[in-house]
């Protein structure tokens, strides 16, 4: 893979247009200068699917009052997405700084990812991209993020020892095989580091965070912070660890302890002496929207205009006896298939697919499938459906409803028939009060 460097204006000294260019990038944006806090970004949440789990997270799905990275309330589409940061930089105009971190990894969503980035360049060319990244598909991406137009990188990077790594990573997802252990570790290391120098080497401003996790991997900060330094990164964010039990991650389930005040400002001191420190960081969620310490209440800016009713819906039931709902997503090989109205119920041809579990192989987070088929239906109904496809599927504006599980179709059908006519009536009467029905 060649990386080409990021053009350079004509006549100029290359180190000072380097030096003005990393100047301008870093001037706005938030996350990269303690100076840039009068300026707002917005985290556009397109991408649920991640190739690595940490043992620090864990990516719920509706979890809107939790401050945290892998937090969303509601997925996006691109189209959405766009909708989105349009509608925000109408309300906040000082939003200077795109980002998507999430909730997975945007490079192992890399469709939705670059399809959200260049919608966004089209419509405002001034604003800054920037992508926050595990770092293992970044080596084969980042040609195509350049392209996209972004300037910004975010690294995370735990450790390079693979020792260390194999405590904090249960499992790594690369090249079509999921990898534990050490050498699950030493391969993501491997990755993370061939990813920064080809970042740096091709221009871009690199931000490493780096999760402070106690009796694990406090004691390789300062080995750590030297060798970021020796690569090149701008700036080094070490992060506490949170672990609260409820957010029901591994660390947290299993009594790891958070670092404490002062043991967080003695790692950033140690990393201090060879790498500049980030101290200001919010943790943010993956859709957060404003200026660090001070969102905005995205509800409220989104519930500011009507949403648009459907006048029908087509449903896909999962199902193995054609009279209840009584079948995993994962195990469907077709669904019957049915157009909701508020006036009737018209079953439709069956929809056959490849199903989404193939065998005896688990329906996780690194089961990569095509999911494209399924956007022209509203909403499934199925018993169960895994994280990972849920998530998806709701990116594409696609709900997956398990709440049926078990119960009559029929019934079921019913339900969301009379949801959807008072959804239609609750919409006739709020136009009617904005005096625009006769």
């Amino acid at each position: 893979m060649t990386i080409q460097p990021l053009k350079q204006a004509n006549g100029e000294n290359p180190l000072s247009a380097q030096a003005s260019k990393q100047a301008a990038l870093v001037a706005k944006h938030p996350c990269f200068s303690k100076e840039g806090h009068q300026y707002a970004r917005i985290h556009l949440p397109v991408a649920p699917a991640c190739n690595i789990q940490c043992n620090y997270c864990n990516r719920k799905f509706d979890c809107s009052n939790e401050t945290r990275p892998g937090v969303v309330s509601k997925l996006l589409s691109p189209a959405a997405a766009v909708k989105r940061f349009v509608k925000v930089k109408k309300h906040v105009p000082e939003t200077q700084v795109v980002g998507i971190a999430g909730p997975g990894d945007p490079l192992a969503n890399p469709k939705a990812t670059l399809a959200s980035l260049k919608a966004i360049e089209k419509v405002d060319t001034d604003v800054h991209l920037c992508v926050s990244t595990n770092g293992l598909a970044l080596a084969d991406q980042l040609e195509s993020l350049i392209e996209a137009g972004v300037r910004h990188l975010t690294i995370t990077i735990n450790c390079i020892d693979a020792d260390i790594g194999q405590r904090i990573y249960p499992w790594v997802y690369f090249n079509q095989r999921r990898l534990r252990g050490r050498e699950a570790a030493q391969t993501l290391i491997d990755r993370q580091l061939l990813g920064l120098e080809a970042a740096i080497k091709a221009g871009m401003l690199v931000k490493v965070n780096t999760v402070l996790i106690p009796g694990i991997n406090d004691f390789h900060i300062e080995s750590l912070a030297k060798e970021l330094g020796r690569y090149g990164a701008f700036i080094h964010n070490i992060m506490p660890l949170i672990s609260d039990p409820a957010h029901g991650t591994y660390f947290g389930l299993m009594g790891q302890r958070e670092p404490t005040k002062q043991e967080l400002n003695l790692a950033r001191e140690q990393a201090g002496q060879s790498m500049l420190q980030m101290t200001h960081c919010q943790q943010c969620r993956a859709d957060a929207v404003g200026k660090l310490g001070q969102d905005i209440d995205l509800a409220a800016l989104e519930n500011s205009e009507p949403a648009q009713v459907a006048r029908s819906i087509q449903v896909a039931v999962a199902s193995s006896s054609l009279s209840l709902i009584d079948q995993h997503f994962g195990h469907a090989t077709q669904f019957s298939m049915y157009r909701v109205s508020a006036d009737e119920i018209t079953q439709l041809d069956d929809f056959s697919w490849q199903q989404y579990c193939q065998g005896s192989e688990q329906c996780d987070d690194s089961a990569v499938k095509d999911l494209s088929q399924l956007k022209h239906v509203d909403t499934i109904l199925c018993s169960r459906i895994g994280h990972a496809p849920q998530q998806e599927l709701s990116a594409m504006n696609v709900k997956a409803n398990t709440d049926y599980a078990l119960r009559d179709i029929r019934g079921a059908l019913e339900d969301l028939q009379q949801q959807l006519a008072a959804q239609q009536a609750n919409s006739r009467k709020s136009s009617c009060s904005m005096g625009e029905c006769s």
